[in-house]
């Protein structure tokens, strides 16, 4: 199968990945769409896109669905992203290591959409610049989820391309990195004990966990409007009262349903609870 998906074909496909996933794939992708299931029509030896879908659809061969969701995700990403962001970050965690309340249950962060672990990184290391090694003692917790399982392998191996690292200052690569070859750098071990990586799906909740501070960053903007508000009222549950989380730099919350308060561009926070009057 040479050619690209037909209209009707990407709207069938299109409506299966929104089912799977709650991603909007937008038709101006029909090319690269078209491009990721040829690769998956090729491995499972289908000769037509109707055939491959068909195929997906069987119960029989629902292994096929994580490499198929696999396939079709999205995950470049790299270390230091909005610089703007983590100055803020930073801000953020100087005022709450602070707190004794910090001392007692530590700092829990998520990064909502890992890809790599590239963001869950930059977390720790801003966090060990800040803190110093050891965190100053306060326990911090991050776990990275994604709904690609085989990029959540690649985070959990903590080696990165250069490309990872372009953002990155040379100092910080030489401190927290180790270069295993021409193009290959592993994170620091020490810092990576700190971080957990699991598969999970936005449209799900994420139960049996709370957070101070959610990365939500980059992903919304797959999401249509009824899909954004659902993440949303997932991301409300988990967080502490007083949580933040953070959206990307491209996407907004206007004229979506939610339930946080706006602090300043892509930065919201879930309010505190109302103190009783006496």
């Amino acid at each position: 199968m040479e050619r690209d998906l037909t209209a009707v074909e990407f709207q069938r496909f299109h409506d299966h990945i929104y089912t799977l996933t709650g991603i909007h794939y937008p038709p101006e992708k029909i090319a690269l769409l078209s491009n990721r299931l040829r690769r998956r029509l090729r491995a499972c030896k289908q000769q037509s896109y109707d055939a491959y879908l068909t195929f997906l659809q069987n119960r029989q061969n629902a292994g096929e669905v994580q490499e198929f969701i696999d396939s079709v995700t999205t995950n470049e990403t790299y270390f230091f992203r909005c610089q703007r962001h983590w100055d803020w970050f930073k801000a953020w965690a100087q005022d709450r290591a602070k707190e004794p309340e910090t001392r007692r249950n530590g700092l829990r962060i998520w990064s909502a959409a890992a890809s790599c672990g590239a963001e869950a990184g930059t977390i720790l290391i801003v966090l060990d610049q800040l803190l110093g090694r050891g965190f100053g003692g306060i326990r911090v917790e991050v776990l990275g989820t994604d709904l690609n399982a085989s990029i959540l392998e690649e985070a959990r191996e903590g080696i990165y391309r250069p490309y990872a690292l372009a953002q990155t200052p040379p100092d910080i690569v030489k401190k927290y990195f180790k270069k295993l070859g021409e193009d290959q750098f592993e994170f620091d071990r020490e810092l990576a004990r700190h971080e957990t990586f699991a598969r999970h799906n936005l449209m799900e909740p994420l139960r049996g966990r709370t957070f101070d501070f959610v990365f939500l960053r980059n992903v919304m903007i797959y999401f249509d409007a009824p899909s954004k508000e659902r993440v949303l009222s997932h991301v409300h549950d988990i967080l502490t009262p007083g949580g933040i989380v953070m959206v990307g730099e491209s996407e907004s919350l206007m004229n979506i349903k939610h339930p946080f308060t706006y602090l300043k561009p892509s930065i919201f926070q879930k309010p505190l609870p109302v103190k009783a009057r006496g």
